[in-house]
């Protein structure tokens, strides 16, 4: 199963690079992706952006595929399943 994840914004400066694709064996949920996420990119995010301590993003960061938000680690992933990681815009 391949899942692949969009960084958007100034995320794609962090990581180095604005795609990601990551193979898993079979159908997975989003707290797996998110592990996977952590252990590829964690510690090149600011602490205001990923979690460490629980291995998510944080508030401000939204996370987008297939016409949802993903929020809920339970959430199973489709194949070939587009995510789109992006911060969300402030302003006044």
């Amino acid at each position: 199963m391949k899942v692949t994840v969009q960084f958007m914004g100034p995320l794609k400066d962090f990581v180095g690079e604005q795609t990601a694709e990551f193979d898993f064996p079979e159908q997975v949920d989003y707290g797996a992706l998110l592990k996977e996420i952590g252990g590829r990119f964690g510690q090149s995010f600011p602490e205001k952006i990923w979690d460490t301590n629980g291995g998510g993003f944080k508030p401000g960061i939204l996370v987008m595929g297939a016409g949802r938000d993903l929020d809920d680690p339970d959430t199973l992933l489709q194949d070939g399943e587009e995510i789109k990681v992006l911060p969300l815009l402030g302003g006044g």
